[in-house]
């Protein structure tokens, strides 16, 4: 009796440690899965990296880790990683090139409101200091992509170097009209545009990718004056933009922290939309 009564000891003894044991698994099992974090894979190009670093760092106490995924080449390659599902968003491209990417590749890319920022966009040259000076067959250098081409085209007439035939919704160098000096337009891709600074009589590009460029971004012989008609913010495929985690990436832009961070690295080359009265 002696002998069975111990043996019944031992075996509650043995059910109470493996109890324990199975609880404190569980437990911690509990622990992993409230830290494990969804990750959210944003991409960018070197000229908005910054945004996504402040963004992440905005974000750090979120249930949400941003991965940056940097793409280098053509304008396009972040729609197109979000389109095929490589990325969540980008943040890249301004309201009407998105627009005619959807269009032209049947599509449903949306940007998210409020939109963030806009871009200066400019005429710089390494030859002259004025348009005046521009002479006969000058080569300009512009983006190639046809929105941004239309919106070259159209600072080229608004600075009376050009006229173009502009009923068409975006126009292309083939809707110049008139061109009294002959210029000669360089086609480019919109990244390597101010790589040709040096190499041609005057390019189109923006400030921002001066600035990148070690060139003196302060100094446009012209400045566009419709910038801010070309919003940029955080891009998503239609359908996924009311998820909470573009909630946070969006409140995460509209920190006093954010804003600082983002005004001094830009310098004025990217202008916050909640930065500008009545906006």
């Amino acid at each position: 009796m002696v002998k069975n009564r111990y043996i019944k000891k031992l075996f509650l003894i043995l059910i109470l440690v493996l109890g324990t044991g199975c609880s404190n698994k569980n437990s911690n099992e509990n622990v992993d899965k409230v830290e494990e974090k969804e990750t959210i894979k944003i991409g960018c190009m070197r000229i908005t990296e910054d945004i996504i670093d402040y963004v992440i760092d905005e974000m750090k106490d979120s249930n949400y880790k941003i991965e940056k995924v940097v793409f280098d080449g053509a304008s396009n390659i972040p729609a197109t990683a979000l389109n095929d599902g490589s990325i969540d968003g980008f943040v890249v491209n301004h309201l009407q090139w998105v627009e005619v990417f959807n269009e032209k590749n049947n599509t449903n890319l949306k940007m998210v409101k409020p939109y963030i920022y806009y871009f200066k966009n400019g005429v710089y040259s390494s030859k002259y200091n004025s348009i005046d000076e521009l002479p006969k067959d000058a080569v300009v250098a512009i983006p190639g992509d046809p929105n941004n081409m239309d919106r070259s085209l159209r600072l080229l007439q608004r600075m009376g170097l050009i006229k173009l035939d502009d009923k068409k919704e975006l126009c292309n160098v083939a809707d110049i009209t008139e061109n009294p000096k002959n210029i000669k337009l360089l086609e480019t891709e919109i990244t390597a545009t101010v790589k040709s600074l040096y190499d041609v009589d005057m390019i189109i590009s923006g400030a921002n990718a001066m600035r990148l460029s070690g060139e003196d971004f302060e100094k446009s012989l012209f400045n566009d004056p419709v910038d801010k008609d070309f919003p940029i913010s955080l891009t998503v495929n239609d359908g996924t933009e009311d998820e909470k985690w573009v909630k946070e990436f969006m409140e995460a832009t509209n920190k006093e922290s954010f804003k600082k961070k983002f005004n001094e690295n830009y310098k004025g080359t990217f202008i916050l939309y909640n930065d500008i009265k009545g906006e």
